[in-house]
């Protein structure tokens, strides 16, 4: 037995080692390409599979929170094209709490998880783009959980919500969404109905059963209308979101009054 523990404490050692390896090459990648001195494609293609790996690696070393660092910031890279100087110290906010938590050997308790992750940089519309948009105070520090498996789906919906204020996080799989329910305490979710492995509609089924959740808006994105038979007794808190041309936007804004 303690063979076993001795090999699995080394291979935890490797990991924390190889992390922090890997993040001082990220770090080296953003001070390049916002110094000029490497080209930006290349150098975000790099830092993208970096936090790839990070990401599926950390959870099996007992690190769910470096995941979903990680993850965040492969969605905060996903658009990007450029790093200047402000590009560069938001992602090293991300690269600054894998490195901490790496070497503190611990991942944090979960109320510490979520302060964490919501203290992350987001994508946001600049105030030189959109004047003020009718963003809402409420709107602030909102958070968003994006259920698809889609990557078209989820820029719209990204743009979207953030264009009113909102915050985004994303899952492609129920598995995902479920792991972030738990770190992120997300403050409405929506979900496409169709879902690699366990559907959309099953997975919204399911998240309006959680007692944490009660409280909290959800959003079924589907071609089917509302009295469709698979979307008999959908739970009160969960609204249809129809993804059929002009109606997604509708429905979508109707969506957001109803959480702020």
């Amino acid at each position: 037995m303690g063979n076993a523990d001795d090999i699995v404490a080394s291979l935890k050692q490797d990991f924390i080692e190889d992390t922090i390896e890997r993040v001082d090459r990220i770090e080296t990648t953003i001070d390049r390409i916002a110094g000029g001195m490497d080209k930006a494609g290349p150098g975000i293609a790099e830092i993208r599979r970096e936090a790839h790996t990070v990401k599926g690696l950390a959870g099996s070393f007992g690190f769910p929170l470096v995941g979903a660092i990680a993850h965040r910031m492969e969605d905060y890279i996903a658009e990007l094209t450029k790093i200047d100087d402000l590009e560069a110290a938001s992602l090293v906010d991300f690269t600054s709490w894998i490195r901490e938590i790496i070497e503190s050997g611990t991942n944090p308790q979960a109320e510490e998880e979520t302060r964490i992750l919501r203290s992350l940089p987001t994508r946001t519309v600049k105030s030189d783009e959109k004047a003020e948009k009718s963003h809402n105070g409420s709107a602030q520090d909102k958070e968003i959980l994006l259920v698809t498996a889609t990557a078209v789906q989820a820029h719209f919906l990204q743009r979207e919500l953030r264009e009113q204020g909102f915050r985004t996080i994303t899952a492609r799989t129920a598995v995902e969404a479920f792991e972030t329910v738990v770190q992120s305490h997300p403050d409405a979710i929506i979900t496409a109905a169709v879902l690699d492995g366990l559907s959309g509609i099953e997975l919204i089924r399911a998240l309006a059963a959680m007692k944490t959740l009660a409280d909290k808006k959800l959003g079924l994105m589907t071609s089917f209308d509302a009295s469709h038979p698979d979307l008999e007794g959908l739970p009160a808190n969960v609204s249809i979101i129809n993804n059929r041309g002009k109606q997604t936007a509708d429905h979508l804004m109707k969506f957001i009054s109803e959480i702020v």
